[in-house]
């Protein structure tokens, strides 16, 4: 809880903090796209944050990078919750293989498994009430799915750090009216063919 408190009161400060609503851009504020990725990297969904300060520094900006932070947490939250479950899960079913070899074979807690190969491999049974085909998970699977979500739990720590920095640079990407794109049909005299003439002017 405390260290939850501590993320909670950092992100409201970056959220808070020298955020300008002004009308005009301003020009003594410099978005630095490095530090994006750097405060990602520190603290997950920060660096999002961050480009959301810089978005409000700026007239005209509909773009907006604090929703993320929520998708970002569950992301992390879904993971990390899953993770905890398939290790304890693993952990529990070796301590019962263990207990069951050094015991003749005595139960301790998973007595729905009645050997060690539907410990291990896991097992599947027919539940005659519901009409449904249940699956146990043994422990290789559960060690399997447990290794996966570290990877997953990475992965998305690692995706939210490069949303960051990319996203960083649309901060003072140039979205005016000076920046246009047109397309209009056209016909080529000397081909006598009909065609679009594509046009991007800065």
């Amino acid at each position: 809880m405390f260290a939850l408190r501590q993320i909670s009161i950092l992100i409201l400060f970056l959220f808070f903090s020298n955020i300008s609503l002004a009308k005009g851009i301003d020009t003594s504020y410099t978005h630095i796209r490095k530090r994006a990725a750097i405060w990602s990297v520190c603290l997950p969904g920060s660096g999002q944050i961050y480009n959301e300060v810089g978005y409000r520094k700026y007239a005209g900006k509909k773009h907006r990078a604090w929703w993320k932070v929520p998708i970002i947490y569950g992301g992390l939250g879904a993971t990390g919750y899953f993770f905890y479950n398939n290790y304890s899960e693993a952990r529990g079913l070796k301590q019962e293989i263990l207990y069951r070899r050094d015991n003749q074979g005595m139960m301790l807690n998973y007595t729905n498994y009645s050997n060690e190969d539907s410990l291990i491999n896991g097992y599947t049974e027919y539940d005659p009430f519901t009409d449904m085909v249940l699956t146990f998970k043994g422990f290789n699977a559960r060690a399997r799915d447990r290794d996966l979500l570290i990877f997953a739990f990475a992965g998305v720590w690692l995706l939210q750090t490069i949303e960051a920095y990319v996203d960083a640079h649309f901060v003072t990407f140039d979205v005016s009216d000076k920046l246009t794109f047109s397309w209009n049909p056209r016909y080529f005299n000397n081909t006598e063919t009909v065609g679009l003439d594509l046009r991007l002017r800065f």
